[in-house]
């Protein structure tokens, strides 16, 4: 049977075949997610993944569990073909909460405060079973911009890394929690009409693995897709340190060396997505996701590598945006 005929037959299945279809803007994965909407108004989300090229759908079905057992926002799954890589799902709209503070910024604190409260309450919950990657994995996986982020000079980041895992080692000696890992104000939908943290629809979130708590919050407040200015990242560290409990200086050391690994990781994959798929959407983001890895090697525990790798990872000149555009 061939992709379209498995399709169809799915949504002959759920009740869905004669519901008018509209893509929804998708991101650099190969899932496909389209607006099914009947006449009487109701509307639904299909997720093709399909499983030659995206195996994610079981991950994505059992997050999707975890996170609703703890009476989160994650879509309701209405019917669901795991094999087929075909799931429908809840229509959570389309109000993203980068969209919200963009249209009205005097919102930002509240609905940020509503999201360290998320962040907050999923430390608190005894994890699934996932991958937990160690320190040596975590710079493994930052290492992708030496593929293919242009300029860079690979072997003078040897120091970095080998600082990098050591306190990354450090940091996941601490208790450890779930992170959705993509967990940013354009996976966030702003759901009014719900109360708590169930206003925050959650969204692609399977890949998530263990990790430090700090992970998401790194993911929320270096948003390459959205501005974030350091003093409000520096607020918000501050409330998430107070309501957690954790030790203020601690918690920025952490911030810091996972805001090292995951923003060289996103030059990388930015980089690799335009080269070897054509997704230049991103690249204009470059200088902001080198300024935030700038900014993370500004803390004291990278003091003795942050000039020679910096140097080693070019800002991002108007004619390297160009080339990869």
């Amino acid at each position: 049977m061939n992709r379209s005929d498995r399709i169809g037959s799915f949504l002959e299945r759920c009740g869905w075949s004669g519901a008018s279809a509209q893509a929804l803007a998708g991101d650099m994965s190969s899932r496909r997610y389209i607006r099914l909407s009947r006449p009487d108004g109701t509307s639904a989300i299909l997720m093709d993944a399909s499983p030659e090229r995206d195996g994610s759908t079981p991950a994505f079905v059992a997050m999707t569990r975890w996170l609703r057992e703890a009476h989160l926002s994650a879509p309701d799954i209405l019917a669901a073909d795991p094999g087929g890589g075909l799931l429908l799902l809840e229509d959570l709209g389309d109000d993203k909460v980068a969209d919200i503070v963009a249209a009205n910024p005097d919102a930002r604190d509240a609905i940020y405060d509503g999201i360290i409260d998320l962040l907050i309450l999923l430390r608190t919950r005894k994890a699934p079973s996932l991958s937990a990657p160690d320190a040596h994995t975590l710079v493994s996986m930052a290492k992708l911009a030496e593929e293919f982020y242009p300029g860079i000079a690979s072997q003078t980041l040897k120091p970095f890394y080998a600082a990098l895992e050591t306190v990354l080692e450090k940091l996941l000696s601490e208790p450890l929690t779930v992170s959705l890992r993509d967990f940013h104000a354009d996976n966030l939908m702003w759901l009014p009409d719900r109360a708590g943290v169930a206003r925050l629809g959650l969204l692609d979130y399977q890949d998530a693995f263990i990790t430090h708590p700090v992970y998401d919050l790194v993911s929320l407040l270096t948003d390459a897709r959205t501005p974030i200015d350091s003093g409000f990242r520096q607020r918000m560290i501050d409330e998430y340190a107070l309501r957690a409990t954790d030790d203020p200086d601690r918690l920025r050391l952490a911030f810091a060396a996972f805001s090292a690994q995951r923003n060289l990781r996103i030059l990388g994959i930015f980089c690799r997505g335009a080269r070897l798929n054509g997704h230049s959407a991103h690249i204009p983001k470059l200088p902001r996701v080198r300024g935030y890895f700038a900014e993370a090697l500004s803390h004291p525990v990278f003091s003795d590598v942050a000039v020679a790798t910096l140097a080693a990872v070019p800002e991002p000149s108007d004619d390297m945006i160009e080339a990869l555009t």
